[in-house]
């Protein structure tokens, strides 16, 4: 008999704490120093990103929400076989449960591969989803996108009984925080491994009043200025620093000529921190910066091309009343 639930991790070349580790050193060297986003999620961030999702500055993942459970039956209706539901960045698979709950009624087997970098996140959300849907089979892959989608293709090959028509999910408008030229390489990536028969969905954060948008990432509680300071928290725990949290402060504002928020931490004082474990020493002015996060928002037109010039074709757009938020539905051409 098949195993209901299941995580499978995709070897990595490097270890993931190396990888961190050559990731900060890189992006604290450089001139205006960064650091990558994806290290924001640990289980002390991902916490506090699920409390982000309540506060009631932050409009996405309600929208979002409301989106699905609006236009489900909708989109549901344009399946004429049963799918298989491939989720990227699947975190705690909270909104996918509204799909779960809308096919459910058409389908007898529900196939669910969750694709996320973090194994305890996917170890907690199966245990949860094992709970809610004991038909359900989840197949939980701990990988990168790409090779993650590789190995569920691979499984839906192996065993009979899976649909091989896919729905593929990328939810809570994670495309915007990909610079442009990294959202031309995923898109171009997954069309390189979809069949004609497959759906992409896509949740793209709409241009809007930056009032509104400066207020989602400074909330009044400031669980998005923890959220932010916690990657400091995290190069102190995981690679032996010295960061003094408290002389750094959380900036987040409209970059209306890039059409992105922008997120960072900014020194309150002239300092030096070091990082034991890989032996290097940063010095930060006062006002001097570390870019954390880019948060691009679209336009329909820019969604439109995208969609074409990756070899896409936009089928249906599912957006609020408001229009802050779309749910792309993308289909191979």
């Amino acid at each position: 008999m098949k195993e209901k639930q299941r995580i499978y991790e995709v070897s990595k070349s490097k270890p993931a704490l190396d990888e961190f580790a050559l990731d900060v050193k890189y992006g604290l060297s450089l001139p205006r120093k960064s650091l990558k986003s994806k290290y924001f999620y640990d289980k002390i961030g991902s916490s506090l990103f699920e409390q982000i999702c309540l506060q009631p500055e932050y409009y996405i993942t309600r929208t979002e929400t409301d989106i699905l459970c609006q236009k489900l039956p909708e989109l549901v209706s344009l399946f004429s076989e049963d799918i298989s539901i491939v989720e990227l960045g699947s975190g705690s698979s909270s909104k996918t449960r509204i799909l779960f709950d809308h096919l459910s009624q058409t389908q007898n087997c529900l196939y669910y591969f969750p694709i996320d970098v973090s194994h305890s996140m996917l170890s907690e959300s199966i245990r949860s989803l094992s709970v809610a849907y004991p038909t359900l089979h989840i197949t939980g892959i701990s990988s990168d996108y790409a090779n993650g989608i590789d190995k569920a293709t691979d499984f839906m090959a192996i065993e009979s009984g899976i649909p091989c028509k896919r729905l593929i999910l990328f939810l809570g408008s994670s495309i915007g925080n990909f610079e442009p030229q990294e959202t031309t390489t995923f898109f171009q990536m997954l069309r390189d491994k979809m069949e004609r028969t497959d759906l992409l969905l896509v949740g793209f954060d709409l241009q809007k009043n930056p009032a509104i948008l400066n207020l989602a990432y400074n909330d009044k509680a400031k669980i998005t200025e923890r959220f932010n300071l916690n990657l400091l928290s995290r190069i102190n725990r995981e690679l032996a620093g010295d960061f003094n949290i408290k002389n750094f402060e959380h900036c987040a504002f409209y970059n209306q000529d890039n059409q992105r928020v922008e997120m960072h931490l900014v020194s309150k004082r002239d300092q030096t921190s070091h990082i034991r474990l890989i032996e290097e020493s940063f010095t930060f002015k006062e006002g001097e910066s570390i870019h954390t996060e880019n948060s691009y928002k679209y336009s329909l037109k820019q969604i439109r091309k995208l969609a074409e010039d990756n070899r896409f074709e936009v089928k249906m757009n599912f957006m609020d009343q408001l229009k802050w938020f779309d749910l792309a539905l993308f289909c191979p051409i």
